[in-house]
């Protein structure tokens, strides 16, 4: 079959393109090097849904064979998932989970990952705050008290207070840049 006969083929479903794509794919994740093992067919699945996306908006365009077209597309996935797992190992493997329970999808697992990492990440930056500014955003932030209200509490006017939110700021912001890439360059 030529190239554009089994990316139409892909498109329409036919079981035969699918076979033979499917053929390519395994041949990059189930290599021994790359070791996906368990993970294998969900990369695989992520090469798939490349391919349709790439097929769809005819970002194939032929200059290299289907074949090393799909290889590739095949290694970037793999080398995606690993690198995502090494950011974030798998803390619970599913063989550990209780009898009957069931992990969470995906985006819910994700969106929990995410705001869990957000909420260390400010606790980690309020931690090297100083007390004034702790202070400061707990009555901005947590309270959310207008600018006038703060400064009648704290006897000070509202131009000083906005000008204290200001240098906590950015004060926040550069412990922020500095504690992201210092995760940044950890193995």
């Amino acid at each position: 079959m030529s190239d554009a006969v089994l990316v139409s083929g892909f498109l329409d479903g036919r079981a035969e393109s699918h076979a033979q794509l499917d053929r390519w794919i395994r041949e990059v994740v189930e290599h021994p090097r790359l070791g996906l093992a368990a993970a294998a067919e969900d990369v695989a699945q992520e090469t798939r849904r490349r391919l349709l996306l790439a097929f769809r908006s005819a970002s194939y365009r032929g200059e290299a064979s289907l074949r090393t077209y799909v290889w590739r597309v095949a290694e970037h996935a793999a080398i995606d998932y690993l690198r995502a797992r090494r950011r974030r190992p798998t803390m619970f493997p599913l063989e550990d989970l209780p009898e009957g329970s069931e992990p969470a999808t995906a985006p819910e697992a994700e969106e929990h990952l995410r705001r869990a990492e957000r909420r260390a990440l400010f606790a980690r930056v309020l931690g090297e705050l100083g007390e004034d500014c702790r202070r400061l955003f707990g009555l901005i932030v947590f309270d959310e008290l207008p600018y006038a209200e703060i400064a009648r509490r704290l006897a000070t006017s509202e131009g000083a207070i906005k000008v204290r939110a200001l240098r906590c700021r950015e004060r926040a912001s550069e412990i922020l840049a500095r504690v992201t890439s210092d995760e940044a360059g950890r193995p």
